[in-house]
């Protein structure tokens, strides 16, 4: 009992070290900037990737919408400009970001 436990343990806490975080997958080329403010998959064979998007997207949506109440604006328009920023910022950082044609651009 107490080796599945010690096997268990184990196996959780290799999982949290192996956990990819934004700057990680963003260094790997394996999303980039959307246009729309929200990050995008450069790289779709990896599921944990895609579900590191869905968390950074769902938690920048909320922010979003945030800014968007407090300045009586609609979502889109801070969608966009958040886009615009972080395109911008990613360009400037040697990342992938999303060209006006929606290709995936990395300088």
């Amino acid at each position: 009992m107490k080796h599945l436990l010690l096997t268990l343990v184990t196996l959780v806490l290799s999982f949290s070290v192996m956990a990819l975080d934004l700057d990680t997958a963003r260094e790997s080329g394996l999303v980039g900037e959307q246009r729309d403010g929200y990050v995008g998959l450069v790289n779709t064979s990896r599921h944990d990737v895609a579900a590191l998007v869905v968390e950074i997207n769902t938690k920048r949506k909320i922010h979003y919408q945030e800014i968007a109440n407090k300045q009586q604006a609609p979502l889109a328009s801070i969608e966009k400009i958040a886009g615009e920023k972080l395109t911008d910022k990613a360009n400037k950082q040697g990342q992938y970001y999303q060209s006006a044609n929606g290709d995936w651009v990395r300088n």
